[in-house]
């Protein structure tokens, strides 16, 4: 069994290098053979809807159709790309997976988020996320004309700027917590948890009374040299680069 997980390559049509790389990547899961590819979220710096069709969308989109001929592509958005809906997923071929789905490799049972649930210190962003994705809102956003949607994503991005440079938050507010990662491994029966977000990759054990967790979690494209991502193969995990 072959797997491959990234996340949090934050692509878009400002960073042309980094969509090369992934389609190299996709090419290269090709030749090596792997069976699957989970994206865990912030593959996209942004979607705005399905109906977003552009040079970069087209791009990507065809280049994990075809990839899609070879492997299973799993999508799992995350909190820049939660807008991924049944139309990408049935041109691309890629099957949309929610957050916190397990797969069972026959030696270990991986829970697989893309990590910002895990981050519970951040109290005000898990406010938000519970607004911003509740369905209502949700089906509202996509009937909106998509210059309005453009114009709404400008906003909330200032917004969010100005309130971080006015009150900036302790940098473990941003972390996930172990005792919540805890929590949901044993909820979900899992001994190793896959995930992204936080945008600080490697590999890391959690021990409580009852369990041992091992947690990785996969390499970033955008605040470090982008081609790292997660491997599972012959029965154990490991870093690799495009």
């Amino acid at each position: 069994m072959h797997i491959a997980f990234i996340s949090d390559l934050h692509l878009s049509p400002d960073t042309p290098d980094k969509n090369e790389l992934f389609a190299k990547l996709l090419q290269k899961l090709i030749v090596n053979k792997f069976d699957s590819l989970y994206i865990l979220g912030d593959f996209f710096d942004y979607w705005l809807g399905d109906d977003d069709i552009n040079e970069f969308s087209s791009f990507i989109m065809e280049k994990l159709k075809q990839a899609s001929q070879y492997y299973q592509i799993y999508f799992l958005y995350g909190n820049h790309d939660f807008a991924v809906g049944d139309k990408f997923a049935k041109y691309t071929g890629v099957k949309l997976i929610d957050d916190m789905t397990t797969i069972y490799t026959g030696k270990d049972k991986i829970l697989l988020s893309h990590g910002d649930t895990f981050c519970t210190l951040d109290f005000g962003y898990q406010k938000m996320k519970k607004i911003i994705r509740n369905p209502i809102v949700l089906f509202i956003l996509h009937r909106l004309p998509l210059s309005t949607r453009y114009k709404i994503k400008g906003m909330m991005e200032k917004g969010s700027h100005e309130s971080n440079a006015k009150t900036p938050k302790p940098i473990e507010t941003y972390n996930v917590v172990d005792a919540t990662i805890a929590q949901y491994a044993k909820q979900y029966g899992a001994n190793v948890v896959v995930h992204g977000h936080t945008h600080n990759p490697g590999s890391y054990e959690i021990s409580t009374d009852s369990l041992n967790i091992n947690r990785f979690e996969i390499p970033d494209w955008e605040d470090r040299e982008a081609g790292e991502y997660l491997i599972y193969s012959d029965n154990k995990f490991s870093f690799a680069k495009v």
